[in-house]
């Protein structure tokens, strides 16, 4: 078996426990989705609220494709049931975003996804998991589609407060963080004594770009106790942050005066009283000033650490400092380092997840938010974004 690729279970005797492990992960996952269906308003359901997604609805659908797809067509070497719907849910170069508005009903959805979930489940039954096929041992292809499902649960949540952002911002001068909430106490740092230890991992069902286990040496360094506060971003506004281009590097600048960025991405300013109430997947909320600032591109986050005199941590740094079975904070935590492969990297189950995005135009981003599902929140976990992207749930712990 090669690296990357799962390894075969110890026995056929214990597939029971496995089977039944699965089928309660995938269950609860299914029902979070239809929950947060529940949350789209019709009128967004089939169209596209910003340029780097689809419609929110084509989500649903997608997660039910992935599932029939690697179960039953990539391991099990079976057919898709609805060929048309297979090809309007999949992410490839031939079906467009724009295209992908072209939606069925919501209920159509729900029956796709009811149906591709029967089909997973009747392969899972029936499949013996005691297999030298990569996909099929220990039931990789199952596992796959969970952690697909319960990536694109956070994506829909981000979708949905782009909808919300959409809408009226609350008038009432009381609701929302205020200037008198701004912080001016930097955050207490803790010092992490260097050594060397094993980065990454060889979990079978981790993602390729999180293996191979390799030794990394990490000399000494100081390290946010937590994650900077709202509070102290908005501080960091009224003292200029983002008029001052000394804080940016060039091309930070130049997409911050394309832009005009001058808030957080879901800071929607009240309209009476200067004020910013946060743009929430339900609806507005007042902004807590000492919850952890999120929705943040990679060049907001740098150009507050430099501001603030620190930088931000290297990947390594940042997996070094969490606990092994550490649940991270509320919002994902930018890293200075690019997203590139790992000694021993190999494209596993395809190239498209990690490859096409080993540019050295991607940044890491570790840890995970309140909306990243458990099965996410590992501490080998790699997500990352162009340094433009903010409209995740996105925030920054320093370094110096």
């Amino acid at each position: 078996m090669t690296a990357g690729q799962p390894m075969i279970i110890a026995s056929k005797s214990n597939q029971t426990n496995r089977k039944q492990e699965l089928r309660r992960k995938v269950s609860l996952a299914r029902e979070r989705t239809l929950a947060l269906l529940t949350w789209v308003p019709d009128e967004f359901f089939q169209i596209r609220v910003h340029d780097f997604y689809s419609p929110v609805g084509w989500h649903f659908g997608h997660i039910g494709m992935t599932e029939e797809a690697w179960v039953l067509e990539h391991a099990l070497q079976k057919p898709c049931r609805d060929e048309r719907l297979r090809f309007l849910f999949a992410n490839i170069p031939d079906n467009p975003k724009d295209n992908r508005v072209n939606l069925p009903s919501r209920e159509e959805v729900v029956a796709y996804l009811a149906a591709t979930r029967q089909r997973a489940m009747e392969a899972l039954e029936q499949t013996d998991l005691y297999d030298s096929n990569p996909l099929i041992a220990d039931g990789y292809a199952w596992e796959f589609a969970h952690q697909h499902e319960c990536q694109h649960q956070e994506t829909i949540i981000e979708m949905l407060q782009l909808i919300t952002k959409r809408s009226t911002a609350p008038q009432t001068t009381p609701f929302g963080l205020r200037e008198s909430d701004a912080i001016d106490t930097p955050t207490e740092m803790r010092v992490v004594s260097g050594d060397v230890f094993r980065m990454g991992s060889d979990d079978p069902n981790g993602y390729d770009n999180e293996k191979t286990a390799h030794d990394v040496e990490v000399a000494s360094f100081e390290l946010d106790v937590a994650p900077v506060s709202a509070g102290q971003w908005l501080h960091f506004m009224r003292e200029g942050g983002y008029r001052q281009r000394g804080l940016w590097t060039p091309d930070g600048w130049q997409w911050r005066e394309q832009e005009n960025v001058t808030a957080p991405e879901y800071w929607n300013p009240v309209q009476a009283g200067n004020a910013y109430a946060y743009a929430g997947p339900r609806g507005f909320r007042d902004i807590d000033p000492n919850e952890p600032v999120s929705s943040l591109s990679w060049y907001e986050a740098e150009a507050y650490a430099r501001w603030i005199g620190k930088r931000l941590p290297a990947e390594a740094e940042w997996e070094f400092a969490a606990e092994p079975g550490e649940v991270p904070g509320s919002v994902w935590q930018w890293t200075s380092s690019p997203f590139l492969p790992y000694p021993g990297f190999r494209a596993f189950p395809y190239d498209g997840y990690s490859v096409e995005h080993m540019d050295g135009r991607h940044y890491v981003c570790r840890g995970g938010s309140w909306a990243t599902d458990t099965c996410i929140r590992r501490r080998t976990f790699r997500n990352w974004y162009v340094p433009t992207y903010r409209q995740g749930l996105l925030g920054v712990k320093c370094a110096k």
